[in-house]
Formats: C-alpha cells, sequence, structure tokens
C-alpha cells in the first residue's frame, strides 16, 4: 500500500505543479514561450519531435512519470531501510536529501538514457534549473502531504 500511495501522491504532486504549464499550452495563441517546470522534450530516443503539441505532451508524461518514480522510489528506500544519509524516514532533510540524490541521477543517467543529455542540455541550457526545482518541490511537496497521510497510511 504505500509503494502505490508513494507513487500516487509523487505523480499527483507532479501533475499539480504542471497545471500552469497546460494551462499556458491551451490558451496561448501563436509562438509558445518555455513552459514553467516542464522541460519540452524536441528528441527523445533520438526521433525529432516537431510538433508543438506533442513536444509539450511527451515533457508532460516525461514529468509525471519522474514525480510517480519520485514517490515510490522514495518509498522502497525506506522500506529497506537506505536512508543512509538521514536514517529518519518521512523527515523534511530525508526527502530533501533524496531530492538532491534523485536529480542527480534523472540527470547524469535517466535523460542521457533516453537522448536528452547530461543535465537534458540538448533540450536546453537552463533544463538543469527546471529539473532541480522540480525535484525540491517534489520532495518538499512529498513532506507536506507525508505530514497529512502518515498517521493512517504510511508506517515509520
Amino acid at each position: 500500500m504505500n509503494y502505490l500511495l508513494g507513487g500516487s501522491l509523487g505523480g499527483l504532486v507532479a501533475f499539480a505543479f504542471a497545471i500552469p504549464a497546460i494551462l499556458l499550452e491551451v490558451t496561448q495563441k501563436g509562438p509558445m514561450p518555455e513552459a514553467p517546470l516542464v522541460i519540452d522534450v524536441k528528441t527523445i530516443f533520438g526521433f525529432k519531435i516537431r510538433h508543438k503539441h506533442e513536444v509539450f505532451l511527451i515533457g508532460l508524461l516525461l514529468h509525471i512519470i519522474v514525480g510517480f518514480l519520485f514517490g515510490i522510489i522514495y518509498v522502497t528506500f525506506v522500506e529497506r531501510g537506505w536512508l543512509f544519509v538521514t536514517h529518519a524516514p518521512y523527515t523534511f532533510l530525508s526527502l530533501l536529501v533524496y531530492a538532491v540524490l534523485s536529480w542527480i541521477v534523472a540527470n547524469l543517467v535517466v535523460y542521457p538514457a533516453l537522448g536528452l543529455g547530461a543535465f537534458g542540455l540538448k533540450e536546453g541550457k537552463h533544463v538543469w534549473v527546471e529539473t532541480i526545482v522540480s525535484h525540491l518541490i517534489l520532495g518538499v511537496s512529498l513532506w507536506l502531504l507525508v505530514q497529512y497521510y502518515q498517521p493512517v497510511f504510511f508506517g515509520t
């Protein structure tokens, strides 16, 4: 249950923080400015994506998947006792440390595997800033949500 709840909360937080980008995408006529917190994925697995809506939707999907994985992997670390820095599950510090470490892994492993380059630099020179902000928002938001759900669902 903890795995599903952790992943669901991570995906939900990612979606909630993508709402401004979704509204901008839906309401914008003409040239589209770069959406906040959602990476514009113009190339994935070596395939170039040309249509602006497809670029946005793939970026949004990637954003939500990263949020889901963020939550489920954190719960895995807690359940297995792998919180090697703080040894305190569901605390603000442990989620902050986890957010930074997950940002490093995403930028050095996941994004290069998707063909986005290290730190997503093939998609833009400021992608690394967007991703660190996203990961920190995920960490703080999950901490806040766990404070709400912890007495009932999350075991420590």
